[in-house]
C-alpha cells in the first residue's frame, strides 16, 4: 500500500509540473509569438544623414537612408512599396528570366552615408537600367556594418528564404574577417564551428526581435526555450556589437585620432592561417545553402585604399587595422597600411580558390578600382564615385553578351 501511495504521490507531482509548463507554455506563447520573418532592417524606416564632407570626403552633404516595407535597402521602384518579395515571382516573369538580385555583405556594401540611389546596387541597378536589360527587375541591400561571414551565412541561411523571388545573390566580404581577426590578436580562438547553440546566439543578435524563432525541433521552437535562450545569450552574445554611427561622421575624426595616437605600427602579420582556413569554410557554407536553395550566388572581393606607399593626406584618413578595443579608446597598436594590405589580398586569394574549387563566380573589384581618395573615404569605404564604379564594374561582369 505504502508503495502505490509513494507512486500515486510522485505521479500527482510529474502531472503537476506538466501541467504548469503547458500553462506557462501557453502564457508565453501569448506574450512571444512565432516569429514571422527575419530583419535586419525595420521596414519603412526612414534617415537623413548630412555627412561632413571635410570628414566623409567625395560624399553629399544630405543623404537619404530608407528601407522599404520587405526590410531592405534599395532604390529600385518605389522605394516605400516596390515588388512583395515574399510573394514568389509570376509565371510570365519566371518564363522570362526575369532577375531580383540580392546583396549581402557588411558597411561597403550597406554604404551607410552614401544615398539610396548612390550606393553601388543602387549604380548596379542604374547600369541595367541605361542597358536597356528588360531581364533586371529589383536590386535589393540586406548588408549592415560590422557583419563578417559568420553573420552573412545566417543571413543567407535565415532571410534569403522568405524573399520567394530573389534568384541571384552577391556576397560581398572578407575585410571584416582579417580585421576583427587582428583586432583579437592572441585572444583569437582558431577551429569556429557552426552548432545550433551557437547559430541561436547569431540569430538572436542580429534580427530584429518579433518573437520565438523557428528551431529545428519542437523544444527549440517552445516559449520557454526562446525565453531561456534570450537570456543566456544577453549575457553571452557570440556575434557581431553594432557600433552606432553618428549623422555627420564626426565619429571617424575620433578612430582616426585613436589611430594617429597608435603605440606603434606592425608591418608584419600574425598566422593567419587558422583565420583564413575559417574563412573558407564559411565561403563553402554559403556556397552549399545557395545551391540548397536553388539561388544563383557570386561572390566580389573586397578593395581598400591601403598601399605599401601611402601619401600623408591618405594616411589621414584611416582609421582601421587597430588590436583591441582601438575604436574605443586611444593608445593601442596598428597594423601598417602595408600590412594590411598584405592581409586583405590574402583574404582576396582564399575566396578566388574557395570559389574556383567550387565552380562559382568571383567579381574582383579590387584589381579595377584606383586605390585613392577619389574611390574612398576612409581605408575602404566607398565615395560616391567609388561606388558608381563599383557598380558598373559588377554590372559588367554578369551581364550576358
Amino acid at each position: 500500500m505504502r508503495s502505490n501511495s509513494f507512486f500515486q504521490k510522485a505521479g500527482l507531482i510529474v502531472l503537476s509540473v506538466l501541467l504548469s509548463l503547458f500553462i506557462l507554455e501557453m502564457v508565453l506563447r501569448i506574450i512571444y509569438p512565432a516569429q514571422t520573418h527575419y530583419l535586419v532592417w525595420q521596414p519603412g524606416l526612414q534617415h537623413k544623414f548630412f555627412p561632413d564632407t571635410g570628414i566623409l570626403g567625395g560624399l553629399k552633404s544630405a543623404t537619404s537612408f530608407t528601407i522599404n516595407r520587405c526590410g531592405l535597402r534599395t532604390d529600385t521602384n518605389d522605394l516605400r512599396n516596390g515588388p512583395d518579395l515574399f510573394e514568389s515571382s509570376l509565371a510570365e516573369e519566371k518564363n522570362a528570366g526575369a532577375k531580383y538580385y540580392l546583396c549581402i555583405g557588411a558597411s561597403t556594401t550597406e554604404g551607410l552615408y552614401l544615398d539610396d540611389s548612390s550606393t553601388w546596387p543602387a549604380q548596379f541597378a542604374r547600369a541595367a537600367k541605361a542597358s536597356g536589360d528588360s531581364a533586371f527587375k529589383f536590386i535589393g541591400n540586406l548588408a549592415k556594418s560590422g557583419c563578417t561571414m559568420r553573420e552573412n551565412y545566417i543571413q543567407l541561411k535565415y532571410c534569403v528564404p522568405q524573399y520567394k523571388r530573389i534568384n541571384t545573390v552577391f556576397v560581398m566580404g572578407g575585410l571584416n574577417d582579417m580585421t576583427r581577426r587582428l583586432s583579437q590578436d592572441t585572444s583569437y580562438v582558431p577551429g569556429f564551428e557552426f552548432t545550433p547553440q551557437i547559430e541561436d546566439s547569431f540569430v538572436n543578435t542580429i534580427f530584429l526581435k518579433q518573437g520565438r524563432g523557428q528551431g529545428n525541433t519542437w523544444w527549440r521552437r517552445s516559449a520557454l526555450f526562446y525565453l531561456i535562450q534570450n537570456a543566456y545569450h544577453r549575457s553571452k552574445p557570440l556575434s557581431v556589437e553594432w557600433m552606432l554611427q553618428d549623422n555627420t561622421g564626426e565619429i571617424y575624426s575620433i578612430w582616426r585620432k585613436n589611430r594617429q595616437h597608435a603605440l606603434s605600427f606592425l608591418d608584419t602579420l600574425p598566422d593567419m592561417t587558422a583565420a583564413l582556413d575559417e574563412y573558407g569554410r564559411i565561403i563553402n557554407l554559403m556556397i552549399d545553402e545557395a545551391q540548397k536553395q536553388k539561388l544563383r550566388i557570386i561572390f566580389i572581393n573586397e578593395s581598400a585604399i591601403w598601399k605599401d606607399s601611402m601619401p600623408e593626406i591618405e594616411i589621414n584618413k584611416l582609421w582601421q587595422g587597430g588590436i583591441g578595443k582601438f575604436q574605443k579608446e586611444s593608445g593601442h597598436v596598428y597594423y601598417s597600411p602595408k600590412a594590411l594590405r598584405h592581409g586583405l589580398e590574402l583574404y582576396n586569394q582564399k575566396l578566388s580558390s574557395v570559389c574556383a574549387a567550387r565552380g562559382v563566380e568571383v567579381i574582383d573589384i579590387d584589381s579595377k578600382l584606383p586605390h585613392d581618395l577619389s574611390v574612398f573615404y576612409d581605408d575602404c569605404h566607398f565615395t560616391n564615385e567609388g561606388a558608381r564604379q563599383i557598380g558598373n564594374v559588377v554590372y559588367s561582369a554578369i551581364r550576358r553578351p
